[in-house]
């Protein structure tokens, strides 16, 4: 065998090696490409995503929560609201007839604890603070209402506190505890503790808007929403 044959077979044994150990690669490559598909996968082929609430917070955490600006009522509110009776963050009763017949009144529910607290929830409320002079002028007071035990709340009145916009001193309106959940159960709206829920009250007491949300997501109304019921409601 002439070199020149030699160095042209060595060249084609080499080329030869390239392949199959290109081949070898895009084998391991797929083959940890399904193992990865495995490890988020369950055994029945289900996937095992990250959980709701985390999702939730990553959604709020990289784009502005967007509230809805047009809503319409989606549940029934029985009679007895005149009955129900909350407890600030002092411990003392708030009985919601001290405001009813007096005021308009919007009364927030978060979805309280339930493993974290939800991200929408402290930029609603945020939202709520920033625009409460503009509830004032239409002679609103607004409840926002925590269910569950008293923990972690001092935790979600911090968190409401940094607004978009500032950082506030104190919240300018009642932030309740609904603890044994009574008033939840009133509306009907209880979930791991509660459904994110709205309700707009007029002077007389009537329910002018009652929306009740899906868990740790945006679906509420917005502060703009919310102002355009109780405007409504002084006409």
């Amino acid at each position: 065998m002439t070199a020149r044959m030699t160095r042209a077979s060595n060249l084609w044994i080499a080329l030869a090696g390239l392949l199959i150990v290109a081949s070898g690669c895009t084998q391991r490559q797929q083959i940890d490409a399904s193992s990865l598909d495995a490890l988020t996968e369950g055994r029945d082929g289900a996937s095992a995503s990250p959980s709701k609430e985390r999702d939730a917070a990553a959604r709020a955490a990289v784009a502005p929560v967007g509230f809805k600006d047009h809503v319409q009522s989606n549940a029934e509110v029985p009679a007895g609201l005149d009955g129900l009776v909350f407890l600030d963050t002092a411990g003392r009763r708030v009985a919601l007839s001290s405001y009813l017949g007096k005021k308009n009144v919007v009364l927030v529910f978060t979805e309280g604890f339930s493993g974290m607290l939800c991200p929408f929830c402290k930029t609603q409320t945020s939202r709520l603070i920033d625009n409460y002079q503009k509830f004032q002028a239409l002679d609103a007071e607004v409840l926002v209402v925590y269910p569950g035990t008293r923990d972690h709340v001092d935790e979600f009145i911090e968190a409401a506190m940094k607004t978009e916009k500032r950082q506030v001193d104190e919240v300018p309106f009642p932030i309740v505890l609904d603890e044994e959940m009574k008033a939840v159960d009133f509306f009907s709206i209880r979930s791991n503790l509660a459904h994110p829920s709205t309700y707009v009250i007029d002077k007389k007491g009537n329910v002018k808007l009652a929306y009740v949300g899906k868990d740790m997501s945006a679906d509420r109304p917005s502060v703009k929403a919310i102002l355009a019921e109780v405007e409504a409601s002084n006409k």
